[in-house]
């Protein structure tokens, strides 16, 4: 609070989709509060632009600060939104990531990549009552499936400050709202396939590899460009018997599976990941569990008609 030193322990976090990019969609701890995990913010990364002046005297030449940017990690609860056609509140985050606003049916919601069109949106990072403000900002994401642990998306948050680097304001109350609690990747909660078989599952992990660039000319407004996205990402599974299923006869000629994981079994916490073409893209690595051998497959996924080689449905 103010006359005190900031505590760290004391955070609210907000992000808004703006309707104008670039311009501060001025979001409130009322309407939009994220309940994050392990926020890590960045004040701030510019470049230093030395000014080598010629002198008589040894001494350190000083610099001009440019290209201003702000970022944030941070990771949220993949978990559905407690009906079966309500929206989740990552989907927001999702949305900066190149992902399409959820397409609500009749008993789900689905949530595409897409090529044109990607949303930015302002992030308001209250420390205490230190408030750190970046707009225009866009993001990539990752997500973690992992036995007898919570399943994890995570975002990487770039945009740009404001003029005025920080700022002092006292947060409202945040209402967390649209949230449930997760449940575990466990046998009973999770089901996960992969080119048609149901192979023992350690750890599946996706990022999705967004490309974010910061252009800055003179004349327009500096922004973060979502360029490209190429999702990788890898699973650790049982080796089966190879009469059963042969993951290894797909390598050579680049053959591609679909995947798809199913993580909760109630209605309104149902969030299913479909894959439809993955490719075994890399070095597989083996290694022992319990006396198990286990394999490390480095994986790829790859658009089948388009804009589809994820997609998330919640349910």
């Amino acid at each position: 609070m103010a006359g005190a030193n900031k505590d760290w322990g004391s955070k609210v976090i907000l992000m808004k989709i703006e309707a104008t990019e670039g311009t501060d969609a001025v979001p409130t701890p009322g309407a939009n509060a994220l309940r994050v995990l392990n926020y890590q913010p960045q004040f701030m990364d510019a470049d230093q632009k030395t000014r080598p002046i010629e002198k008589a005297f040894f001494g350190a030449d000083p610099v001009a600060m440019a290209a201003f940017k702000r970022g944030a990690t941070f990771d949220m609860e993949m978990h559905g939104s407690g009906t079966a056609t309500g929206l989740v509140p990552w989907a927001t985050m999702l949305q900066l990531a190149g992902f399409s606003a959820p397409v609500v049916g009749a008993s789900s919601a689905v949530i595409s990549p897409i090529t044109s069109g990607i949303k930015s949106g302002t992030h308001y990072g209250y420390i205490d009552d230190l408030l750190l403000i970046a707009s225009g900002g866009r993001a990539s994401a990752s997500f973690k499936i992992e036995d007898d642990e919570i399943p994890i998306f995570s975002f990487n948050y770039l945009g740009r400050p404001p003029t005025p680097l920080a700022a002092q304001s006292v947060p409202s109350a945040p209402a967390i709202t649209g949230y449930v609690d997760p449940v575990l990747s466990t046998s009973e909660n999770t089901t996960f396939s992969l080119g048609g078989f149901s192979p023992g599952l350690r750890r599946f992990e996706m990022n999705i590899n967004g490309d974010l660039q910061f252009r800055s000319l003179i004349g327009p407004q500096d922004r973060v460009n979502f360029r490209n996205r190429a999702p990788s990402g890898t699973a650790v599974i049982e080796i089966p018997d190879l009469t059963t299923k042969d993951y290894f006869q797909n390598i050579r000629p680049g053959t591609t599976m679909p995947s798809t994981i199913v993580q909760g079994t109630a209605v309104g916490n149902i969030v299913q990941i479909d894959m439809p073409k993955l490719q075994i893209s890399g070095n597989v690595e083996f290694s022992e569990e319990q006396g198990k051998l286990m394999g490390s497959f480095p994986l790829t996924a790859l658009a089948n008609t388009g804009n589809d080689e994820i997609v998330f449905t919640t349910k």
